[in-house]
């Protein structure tokens, strides 16, 4: 059995018609790819007859909607009726709310919004709400006025039984994630052999195993076919696999239940410690400390580390030298992009897992359309698969080609003028100011997670990235990169910020 220590969840509450309403107002105003970028966390806070507070979990997106959107919210707020009131900006603690799921589907109304935002889907005047329009009940409370009939209050969460640390069960493992379903190539073949030696031999063969490469290249599969394989030769083994940020709100949620020692038992006692995306220990200080403690003892006691990466360790930000030392104590494994025969490999084992043998011509073609992740090689080929299914279909070109027009698909190659029109279409802002020597915080922001995006998607070197933004210095280019790989670790809406921009960039969608 796999254990892990779970924290505590905790809902946020929201003001759902009220939210509901100024969202549509805002879907008219902006484009589809800014509600979705610079408001999905938006809730209303609190509203009075002079002023509403509006509260993002972001300080950086507050002081973007502040700079950039504040008059754009006040006219939001003004179309929905009532006396002029002042529109104000705060931040609030992280949480996982999303205001877009409420403007996508609406549970108390007759007709659910679609996802598709576009501009003119305005709240339709007789749209329902427990009998009541939702316009209604909004207008009547941004009047001040007590709608005919209160509104149903919203079921509170139950909380939790029992004490916060406890170990999770079922298993976490993916019974999928083997190695006899792992395809090996060129990329992956020195980090899968040193992964099924760690499973064979674990805490003798490579202590630590490290594993870094990019996004959606099997790392998670390889980490937790070592988890099985320990299993299967002893079932009394204790494994622990989880994120890393799972760790994390575990020793928070321990310190805040004093229940630290028990922690620090709990995760010692692992005969296999085995934690994925440790990049996210980054500008946790207090965490790094307690890893380092528990990697230590671990290790002196000869129990297995298994730990993966997006990066090598040595990139990751502000993460403390004593650890960047430890995690190249064993062996440091790299994954890296699948080539064009691995990825047809990996089309076909995925179908041959669903009971189908495609065409080589079929995987052929899906293994060159989809060339920078596993995940949706996978993805395309559930689609193309189901699709042949459901309309009872052969499986042929024809129909793959059909299936990838209704999907996103990703360009392993991005230019430099693709981030550079994406960046100013984004931010707004003239190619001549992105390049220039100007150090507001409107361009010198933009800059630097341009600078960021041609490190991540090009093969631009420093001195490249300096050459393209005025001939400046390699050293400042990397300050400028280290900033947001820092930030985006400790701002939440910061990385979901570059991730969508690197997945519009991917699927060319700022084209459009």
């Amino acid at each position: 059995m796999v254990d892990a220590y779970v924290p505590d969840p905790s809902p946020q509450p929201v003001d759902r018609e009220l939210l509901h309403a100024l969202l549509q107002q805002l879907a008219t105003r902006v484009k589809r790819e800014q509600l979705e970028t610079w408001f999905r966390s938006l809730n209303v806070a609190r509203i009075d007859d002079s002023d509403v507070e509006l509260s993002v979990t972001s300080q950086f997106v507050r002081d973007w909607l502040q700079r950039s959107y504040l008059g754009v919210l006040q006219e939001a707020v003004q179309a929905l009726g009532g006396p002029q009131r002042r529109v104000i900006l705060t931040q609030r603690e992280e949480d996982d709310w999303d205001s877009l799921q409420i403007l996508s589907s609406d549970p108390r109304s007759e007709e659910s919004i679609p996802g598709q935002l576009a501009p003119g889907q305005n709240l339709a005047p007789g749209q329902k709400s427990d009998g009541y329009s939702i316009g209604h009940q909004v207008r009547a409370r941004m009047e001040g006025i007590e709608p005919a009939r209160p509104m149903v209050p919203s079921t509170p969460a139950p909380q939790p039984a029992g004490p916060s640390f406890r170990r999770r069960a079922p298993s976490q493992l993916n019974p999928n994630y083997t190695f006899d379903k792992f395809v090996v190539g060129s990329c992956n073949q020195f980090a899968h052999a040193s992964s099924l030696a760690t499973g064979e031999n674990p805490g003798c063969a490579f202590n630590p195993l490290f594993v870094h490469g990019n996004v959606g290249l099997g790392k998670t599969h390889l980490l937790q076919a070592i988890c099985h394989t320990v299993q299967k030769r002893d079932p009394n083994a204790r494994v622990f696999y989880l994120s890393c940020e799972d760790f994390t709100n575990a020793y928070i949620q321990a310190i805040q239940n004093h229940e630290i020692d028990a922690f620090r038992e709990f995760y010692r006692s692992a005969d296999m410690l085995v934690i994925d995306d440790v990049q996210f220990l980054a500008n946790k200080d207090k965490t790094q400390d307690e890893f380092f403690h528990t990697f230590n003892a671990l290790y002196d006691a000869q129990k297995q580390i298994v730990l993966s990466s997006d990066r090598p360790a040595a990139e990751i930000p502000t993460i403390e030298e004593r650890l960047v030392s430890r995690f190249k104590w064993g062996m440091v494994a790299e994954v890296q992009a699948p080539a064009l025969e691995t990825r047809a490999a990996i089309v076909r084992r995925k179908a041959k897992g669903r009971g189908v043998e495609l065409p080589d011509d079929v995987a052929m073609f899906l293994a060159e359309r989809v060339t920078s992740n596993i995940r949706e090689l996978e993805g395309a080929v559930i689609k193309v698969v189901g699709v042949a299914a459901i309309t009872n279909q052969p499986i042929s070109i024809g129909l793959a080609e059909s299936c990838m027009r209704g999907m996103i698909v990703r360009h392993a190659q991005v230019s430099v003028d693709d981030i550079m029109s994406l960046i100013t279409t984004e931010f707004a802002i003239s190619a001549r100011e992105l390049t220039g020597k100007g150090r507001t915080q409107t361009v010198s922001l933009p800059r630097q997670i341009a600078m960021h995006l041609l490190r991540e998607h090009t093969e631009s070197s420093l001195d490249d990235v300096g050459r393209i933004f005025g001939n400046r210095d390699h050293t400042t280019v990397l300050y400028a990169v280290n900033k947001i790989r820092a930030r985006a670790q400790k701002d939440r809406m910061f990385k979901e910020l570059l991730d969508g921009l690197s997945n519009r960039l991917l699927t060319r969608s700022f084209r459009s």
